[in-house]
């Protein structure tokens, strides 16, 4: 029943993130009700439901037919996972508050980056913060602030020689982000690799699939934060 809970309450949360990236990223000003992005319709509860609802309407609005944003629907199934998994493998109450936390703050950033391909400077300091917030102790703290910032300049190192060709500004914020949430330097190595790995893939399966074209820009974002929730929840907090 504690994993579940947890697993609703992500689901739940990753549908709010998506409404508040929508408000953030596309809209000129917060509205009280979530809303078709084509028709502009007002959604009935019944169209809210995380992940549910998503299935149950086909993947389209039920009023214009045009089809819903995948990555919304996404970012609650991700949001489940991460709150449910996070309660099963941490026990103490302090850590599973951080990673709850540092899977709000980093689902977002994920949704926005993956959406619109932008990493938002103010917030993601924030969420800097709440990752050296996270992992840090008066052992650990130095050892925090040097994985976050190998991380950091590893990132600004790809940003500078290609002239932001191949990486954005704010990946070297998600840097420090990854290298401080993961705690240690060889745990941030595993992150980056696996992070380099996935993109790979997935960059040679969307132009072997015609999709991306040589050249075209790839959110950094979609595989950093993915790659360091599986090392957190592997290795735990440092």
């Amino acid at each position: 029943m504690h994993v579940l809970f947890y697993t609703v309450l992500g689901a739940l949360l990753g549908s709010f993130l998506a409404w508040l990236g929508r408000q953030l990223m596309d809209r000129p000003g917060f509205k009280a009700r979530s809303a078709c992005d084509a028709c502009r319709r007002t959604l009935a509860w019944w169209e809210l439901i995380p992940i549910f609802s998503y299935i149950g309407l086909g993947g389209r609005c039920r009023s214009c037919g045009i089809g819903i944003v995948l990555t919304d629907w996404s970012v609650e199934i991700i949001g489940a996972l991460l709150f449910g998994l996070g309660a099963y493998r941490f026990t103490a109450p302090r850590d599973l508050l951080w990673w709850c936390v540092l899977s709000f703050g980093t689902l977002l950033l994920f949704y926005i980056d993956v959406r619109w391909m932008v990493v938002p400077r103010s917030f993601s300091v924030v969420v800097a913060f709440v990752a050296v917030l996270a992992t840090w102790s008066p052992e650990t703290i130095a050892l925090v602030l040097l994985s976050g910032l190998l991380g950091a300049i590893f990132y600004f190192f790809l940003y500078a020689i290609s002239q932001g060709r191949w990486v954005g500004d704010g990946d070297v914020a998600l840097g420090f982000i990854v290298g401080a949430a993961v705690g240690k330097p060889a745990q941030l190595g595993i992150a980056l690799l696996v992070a380099h790995v996935l993109g790979a893939i997935v960059a040679i399966a969307l132009l072997l699939a015609k999709k991306r074209q040589l050249g075209d820009p790839v959110p950094m974002g979609a595989f950093l934060l993915p790659a360091m929730w599986v090392v957190v929840l592997w290795f735990g907090w440092a």
